[in-house]
């Protein structure tokens, strides 16, 4: 389990992660696919819905990915399409 998802005891005194925004969605499975890349190179991912809940749309709608400020960088980079080397005219 990753250790977003876990729960931590009131003894615990580590703080939890901040987590910032790498990457926007525009639907659910488009955001696990992100996920899964985030998740194959070892970064934890939390996917949140940045709009209300509709019942009979269970997958559409946009989709936050979020990460630990600490791996955001790495996170953008991965996700980030590459510049063309190629010039236009």
């Amino acid at each position: 389990m990753s250790p977003l998802f876990r729960r931590r005891r009131p003894d615990d005194a580590s703080p939890r992660p901040r987590l910032v925004r790498v990457a926007l969605a525009m639907h659910q499975p488009e955001a696990e696919m992100l996920a899964q890349l985030l998740d194959e190179i070892g970064i934890p991912v939390l996917i949140r819905r940045t709009t209300f809940d509709v019942p009979d749309m269970l997958a559409a709608g946009p989709r936050e990915l979020l990460v630990p400020e600490d791996r955001a960088l790495e996170a953008r980079a991965l996700l980030d399409p590459l510049p063309d080397d190629e010039e236009t005219p």
